[in-house]
């Protein structure tokens, strides 16, 4: 399937490589309007490439069509076993305050209101290696980057030859909101006012104002606020003096728990249910990464169609949560721990919750010790153990160290989910088997080759 986009690739590359100097200036260019239009996590410019990443019209519907399958998946076994005490407990590993949050009535009828799956580069295909369903970020960072790239000198003359389109991400997740706020929470509002509702001090403040902005040039109210700055009153939140009518919650429940003392109003207002809060706390039963443990557990994957099964074999890894238990593996049964401690090469452990690649560990690349040490931690921890990904390299043209070089690079393909419609795509390289911008990758934006 790749090989439709090497034509694409190999043009933008000998454009590149044909006036070196002039694409030492257009880098310098590239980091400079990040530096403008605040593109920044931190104070680093997220673009590292002076090429985007591509794909075909036919590979976008393949994503959209898999994405779509797999979110049907979910919500199946999300009506038939999510009021399951045992299940949200000891497979996917909810805390006792997270169930309590997750029962809170809402008329929010969504699992995640907006949700990323994010997924690597196969070399024929992708593969998704956990769901981020409670507060996705980059939507905003994606939206200027297609602004950015499609001023590039570059970027104009590979235009010329490769028409492209772009999907935005932050127009598909807004519209969303006020959507979700109309039909489902029974807002009043037709011109809804916003609250980005997270700490401050994080290196993603840059991306809460571009947000801001962009609702304000549709006519929106937006205010960004710390969750311990917000009131309640009569049972609505208010932040900054304003009234709000939607809170984008980018606080992470974890994060909310850890200062709750602190956060009565914040908590006050999602009970009293007038403020719509999106997501709601109920995200967290699909953003746990053990979500692919029920997928990929027949225990609970015989409830689904054939062909919801068939695009979860080829596109989800065999996922467990790291406990003493027998279960299946390629048609084995097998003591779990056991079975993963002495094939450690054909595994990785993460944590059941947490981002940006913290606390990983690729069994192909530690020692039998430093696994072992792993997989005790995430018994004890609740982590979860997923099977290796065939990540594939692709080369980029880069700027290294004053020169250009072919690099491989791992591409992190990670689709916008807003209900059932894909709203365009993370995407982020990185020469390690790590992508995540925490973990020091690039993010890119992601254009479609019309007529490839």
């Amino acid at each position: 399937m790749r090989k439709q986009l090497q034509p694409a690739i190999d043009y933008y590359h000998g454009l590149i490589s044909h006036d070196l100097p002039a694409a030492d200036d257009q880098m310098a260019l590239l980091r400079q309007k990040q530096t403008e239009n605040h593109v920044l996590f931190g104070d680093r410019p997220l673009a590292n490439s002076l090429r985007p990443t591509f794909l075909t019209e036919s590979m976008y519907t393949a994503v959209q069509d898999t994405v779509y399958l797999i979110r049907q998946a979910v919500l199946k076994v999300a009506s038939v076993f999510f009021n399951d005490y045992d299940l949200l407990r000891n497979t996917l590993g909810m805390e006792e305050w997270e169930i309590e949050l997750a029962s809170v009535p809402t008329n929010v009828i969504r699992l995640a209101a907006t949700a990323r799956m994010d997924s690597f580069l196969t070399p024929d295909s992708f593969k998704f290696v956990e769901i981020n369903a409670e507060v996705p970020a980059g939507l905003a960072y994606i939206h200027e980057m297609n602004r950015i790239y499609r001023e590039l000198p570059i970027f104009k003359a590979f235009e010329q030859k490769f028409p492209v389109r772009a999907v935005s991400p932050l127009e598909h997740t807004m519209a969303a909101l006020v959507q979700i706020y109309h039909e489902q929470f029974d807002g009043k509002e037709e011109m809804p006012s916003f609250a980005i509702v997270d700490h401050l001090d994080v290196p993603t403040i840059h991306e809460f104002t571009l947000i801001e902005e962009y609702l304000e040039r549709l006519g929106y109210a937006c205010e960004v606020v710390d969750p311990r700055a917000l009131e309640c009153r009569d049972g609505w939140i208010y932040a900054n003096g304003r009234r709000i009518d939607i809170l984008y919650r980018r606080l992470l429940a974890n994060e909310f728990y850890e200062m709750k003392d602190a956060c009565g109003a914040f908590l006050e207002g999602y009970l009293a249910q007038k403020t719509c809060y999106l997501n709601t706390f109920r995200s967290k039963m699909v953003h746990k990464k053990a979500i692919f443990s029920v997928l990929t557990d027949p225990r609970f994957a015989h409830v689904l169609p054939p062909e919801q099964r068939a695009v979860i074999e080829r596109h989800i890894p065999w996922t467990r949560l790291i406990k003493e238990q027998k279960t299946g593996f390629r048609g084995l049964q097998i003591d779990l721990l056991e079975f993963t401690r002495n094939n450690r090469k054909y595994f990785i452990i993460k944590p059941n919750d947490a981002y940006g690649g913290k606390g990983v560990t690729l069994g192909f690349t530690v020692s039998q010790s430093e696994w072992d040490a792993a997989l005790d931690a995430g018994l004890r921890d609740g982590y979860v153990v997923q099977e290796v990904v065939d990540i594939y390299r692709e080369p980029f043209l880069m700027q290294m160290d004053g020169s250009w070089d072919l690099v491989p690079a791992v591409i992190d393909l990670d689709p916008y989910i807003n209900g059932p419609d894909v709203g365009g795509c993370l995407t982020r390289i990185s020469a390690s088997n790590l992508a995540n911008v925490t973990a020091g990758g690039g993010t890119l934006p992601l254009f479609i080759l019309r007529y490839v």
